[in-house]
């Protein structure tokens, strides 16, 4: 179709050419003859999705290794334009003598082991995952904020134990190169929760995984003489991830 109109309308300039000659300087002068033409592109949002993707390659997603809890620790909420795709479900700090000395609270644990079914080949260092979808389409950043519970052995509680998750650190990769930044994210439990990755206002879109790597992740502060009457107990404390939808303040 555009053919045809540009065919005819050069056959029209040809017939009027033939009639009445333009005068070669008609053109130049105080009143030039112009014309503009106005350009058009619309953007619509992407699908939105709740697929875990590749940690090292966002752009491709990946089939968690248990089919049965694909997103891991992570609950995907009712408007999926702006969700999370994963949470690695477990951490394990190990096995360690009780120590009944008062410098106890001095000493540190790094994880020996965290859960994630979504690397093609697991790391050579555990990593801690969690993974942001930003199908919005607005661009308008947002932020996660974690907190934990106090450590819990049946009526056994360990208070103001401190969790370094060493965001700061963390490797941060984004489907469309636009990187979240990562906060180090320095947790004392039982109390509130700390920003450990913003995604300003233009940063964010798609879909963005957040690996804390296990030696940059420590527990410490924990008082003398835990399990001392309670050889073998297993405490347990849980961090809570909560992704807003604006960037933090």
């Amino acid at each position: 179709m555009k053919k045809t109109v540009s065919s005819i309308l050069l056959a029209s300039a040809l017939l009027l050419g033939a009639i009445a000659p333009v005068t070669a300087n008609a053109a130049t002068g105080d009143n030039p003859s112009t014309g503009t033409t106005t350009g058009t592109i619309t953007f619509t949002k992407p699908a939105s999705t709740t697929t875990p993707v590749d940690p090292t390659d966002p752009t491709k997603p990946v089939t968690p290794t248990d089919p049965n809890n694909p997103n891991g620790g992570a609950k995907p909420g009712d408007d999926a334009d702006l969700t999370f795709l994963y949470v690695s479900p477990t951490m394990d700090f190990g096995s360690h003598v009780a120590d009944q000395t008062t410098a106890s609270t001095s000493k540190t644990y790094s994880p020996t082991s965290i859960e994630s079914s979504v690397f093609k080949e697991a790391p050579a260092t555990p990593k801690l995952v969690t993974e942001v979808s930003d199908t919005r389409g607005t661009n308008a950043g947002w932020n996660v904020t974690v907190d934990s519970s106090d450590l819990v052995a049946g009526s056994d509680v360990i208070k103001d134990a401190h969790l370094n998750l060493g965001g700061d650190q963390a490797t941060i990769t984004n489907s469309a190169g636009s990187k979240a930044v990562g906060k180090p994210a320095n947790l004392v439990t039982g109390e509130g929760p700390a920003t450990i990755y913003n995604a300003a206002t233009g940063v964010g879109a798609g879909a963005t995984a957040m690996q804390l790597d296990a030696s940059n992740i420590v527990l410490t502060n924990i008082p003398a003489n835990v399990n001392a009457t309670k050889a073998g107990t297993a405490y347990t404390a849980t961090l809570n991830w909560t992704l807003n939808n604006t960037p933090a303040s």
